[in-house]
């Protein structure tokens, strides 16, 4: 069944209706390892019904790992969904507060840079009390 959807997105992107994802999702057993990690794809460690943990390589192309949580009680914690194409979704954005700053949407396999991304994040100091 995977090599049927690769070659419609192939054909697909092929005419022109769609555009090459920049990720994809595959949904592994276990954790990877950073030499297994692909560019391009988002690994998601669960199974049928059940998602923990997703994995990705920064787009900056910088080689860093970037490691989201998928577990509900988890904060903060990310949704990453894939369509039948098998293009990526994550939601909210990624902020990588060290190394790149790189702070980005991915949307239907398409990364949309935000425009703070490059800089260092900005903490704001809030003059709530206990």
């Amino acid at each position: 069944m995977a090599s049927m959807i690769d070659f419609l997105r192939a054909l697909l992107i092929s005419l022109g209706v769609i555009r090459k994802p920049d990720f994809l999702v595959r949904v592994v057993a276990d954790h990877p390892s950073q030499a297994v990690l692909e560019t391009g794809v988002i690994y998601v460690v669960g199974g049928a019904g059940y998602s923990k943990w997703a994995y990705l390589r920064c787009p900056t192309g910088n080689g860093d790992v970037i490691q989201l949580s998928l577990q509900p009680k988890h904060r903060p914690r990310w949704d990453v969904t894939k369509d039948w194409l098998g293009r990526a979704t994550v939601h909210p954005s990624v902020r990588q507060t060290e190394g790149s700053y790189a702070h980005f949407w991915i949307i239907n396999g398409a990364v949309q840079w935000c425009e703070d991304t490059g800089k260092p994040p900005v903490f704001r100091q809030s003059n709530w009390q206990a």
